[in-house]
Formats: C-alpha cells, sequence, structure tokens
C-alpha cells in the first residue's frame, strides 16, 4: 500500500502503535505517537511530509514500513524529520517544529 508520510504519521496517531520506519539508502527508526507538528515544522519538513512511504503486509500482518521516494533529497528531509521528531535535534528546534502552543496531532 502506498501513502505519504504525513498519512502514516496520522495513522500512528490513530492506531497508537510505535511503528519502525525506514528511509531508503538510510536508516530505520521508531515512531512514537503522539507525534504532533507546529506550522512552523510543517513548512520546513513540507517535502519530508509528501514522501511516498510503502505498508507492506504478509499473510495479512503488518511486515514492514519504508520512506523510498524517487528523489534522494526527499528521503533525506524525510530521514531529517523522523530522527527530529525521536528528539535527535537541538531542543530549539525540537520545540520549533513539534511542541508549543500551535502543535497539533498529525
Amino acid at each position: 500500500m502506498r501513502i505519504t508520510l504525513k498519512d502514516l504519521l496520522h495513522a500512528i496517531n490513530i492506531l497508537g502503535d510505535d511503528r519502525d520506519v525506514t528511509v531508503d539508502g538510510m536508516d530505520s527508526i521508531a515512531v512514537c505517537p503522539p507525534v504532533k507538528i507546529t506550522p512552523e515544522g510543517e513548512k520546513h519538513f513540507h517535502k519530508a511530509l509528501e514522501a511516498t512511504v510503502e505498508v507492506e503486509y504478509k499473510n495479512d500482518c503488518h511486515y514492514s514500513t519504508y520512506v523510498s521516494d524517487d528523489e534522494e533529497d526527499i528521503n533525506e528531509e524525510a530521514w531529517d524529520l523522523l530522527v527530529s521528531l525521536a528528539g535527535c535535534c537541538t531542543e530549539n528546534k525540537f520545540n520549533k517544529w513539534f511542541e508549543g502552543d500551535t502543535a497539533k496531532v498529525i
């Protein structure tokens, strides 16, 4: 099944389950709900949020989730978004992109 990264983050919020996401050519990282973003974060990561995500199932069970966009820079931006969500950025950037009064659940 093909969806956007934004749709995947929304689904993670709805299901309430952590999901390991692999970014093509990078690595895997866990994404944990709730996933929130500010308007500034949406602007900064706009390409990443539209990245193509493949969700694979095997025997009706989830098998893998990976970002695999045709454009390498979009994969890199998606990776930056996911590692930043995990807190691997400065506190100032994290608060600017994912916290505060303007942050909303995706």
